[in-house]
């Protein structure tokens, strides 16, 4: 079985970014990113208007995603 990681992403209609994360676990990647967009920290100021979401690292797959909200 090979190993997955996902990262946290953030995009817009400009730029995009992302953390670097190589987390092992879904559901604590999902919500270090939910966490971040309740406080506004990371990427999350610079990106308002866009997306936050988890990225399996290993197939680039989208595998959760919120709006950026004002």
């Amino acid at each position: 079985m090979t190993m997955e990681t996902y990262d946290i992403y953030f995009k817009d209609a400009y730029d995009s970014a992302n953390k670097g994360f190589s987390i092992k676990n879904k559901e604590k990647a999902i919500r270090m990113a939910e966490d971040m967009l309740a406080e506004r920290k990371g990427y999350v100021k610079d990106f308002v208007g866009g997306t936050i979401s988890v990225v399996r690292k290993e197939t680039q797959e989208e595998v959760w995603s919120k709006a950026i909200g004002e």
